[in-house]
């Protein structure tokens, strides 16, 4: 088996099967790739639309669980999967059709840890399409982890590349469970483990913004949950940083990336926690603590997190003193707290 792809479902049985259609819609062989969807206690038909798929193909399994979150149903489906390589895919989003062929054998020729390749973010309603590129003469630039992320830096989504199983078996990572904000973590963790990393300069992804989505919810239990995620992720990173090779050559310029990415989750946990009111102001100031114990905060504009150009300029005379100053920011989310929701 060369290749395994990897689902968590959880209420996404409006999605699913335009998921599914575009796995099969691939130029490759079932019996070269599996597709291994976990339940994740469903409440919708979602399942059922899975099982009838896996009754016509014998390449497609679906395992159910009690509901334990997105990162427990993908680390599930890594403990059943067979396959060389591994893909974590969102039941939401879909592949281009006539891809995966290329792919893994541009990973598998050069023996990658990771292929990261491109994806677009796609309207409601859209179907998979046919890929128009032109596959030949494909090459990649195999670099180490701490290289790739000099330069390339990396972006938090584990659906935009393939890893090789046997690295994420010799290295331990998984996904984080019980918090949000797991995908940034396993996708740094992972890179800066990688000895052949390359991006291939392929339209793969199709990534779906969809309502009560992890990212658009509204709710304050999971916004609240949202704020505590960053916040391990900042701390995740803070380890990270301390563990890296700093005779690298690319050192500095890693760290600078890792920096960059924290201080990033900082200014929106910032932001987060004012717009929607649910912490005391004792608890943010705590968070507040933390974030400085680990180099988070206060932002600091030369970390890239702003911008550049008259935003930069803005960021550094207006916007960032305003989230720098501690005292206003915990007065200013007191007097919120004061006001009806």
């Amino acid at each position: 088996m060369k290749l395994s792809i990897l689902i968590p479902l959880y209420n996404k049985e409006k999605y699913i099967e335009r998921c599914l259609e575009s796995l099969l819609a691939q130029d490759l062989s079932p019996n070269d790739y599996e597709i291994i969807i976990v339940d994740d206690g469903s409440k919708d038909s979602g399942p059922l639309i899975a099982k009838n798929y896996t009754e016509k193909h014998a390449n497609i399994r679906l395992i159910g669980q009690e509901n334990q979150g997105p990162s427990a149903a993908r680390n599930r489906c890594l403990e059943a999967a067979k396959g060389d390589y591994v893909y974590f895919l969102d039941a939401d989003d879909y592949l281009v059709t006539y891809v995966l062929h290329t792919i893994l054998e541009l990973a598998l020729q050069n023996e990658l840890d990771i292929l990261e390749f491109n994806t677009k973010q796609i309207v409601e309603g859209s179907i998979p399409e046919k890929s128009s590129q032109n596959h030949q003469d494909v090459s990649v630039k195999i670099l180490d982890g701490m290289s790739y992320v000099s330069e390339h830096g990396f972006k938090n989504e584990a659906w935009r590349y393939i890893i090789k199983k046997k690295k994420l078996v010799a290295t331990g990572i998984r996904f984080m469970e019980g918090t949000l904000f797991e995908d940034a973590i396993f996708t740094a963790s992972i890179f800066l483990k990688a000895n052949k990393l390359a991006k291939v300069n392929l339209d793969v992804h199709r990534y779906a913004v969809v309502e009560n989505s992890i990212v658009t919810s509204k709710d304050p239990a999971h916004n609240l949950k949202f704020i505590h995620g960053m916040v391990t992720a900042v701390e995740h990173f803070h380890e990270l940083i301390k563990g890296l090779d700093g005779s690298h050559v690319n050192y500095h310029k890693v760290v600078k990336q890792l920096k960059s990415r924290q201080q990033a989750f900082g200014l929106a946990l910032i932001i987060r926690t004012i717009k929607y009111r649910l912490l005391s102001t004792e608890d943010f100031k705590k968070i507040l603590m933390k974030l400085t114990m680990f180099e988070a905060y206060p932002i600091n504009y030369r970390k890239g997190v702003v911008g550049s150009g008259m935003k930069r300029v803005f960021s550094k005379t207006i916007f960032i003193p305003f989230f720098n100053n501690k005292t206003f920011l915990l007065l200013v989310l007191k007097l919120l707290r004061l006001l009806p929701a």
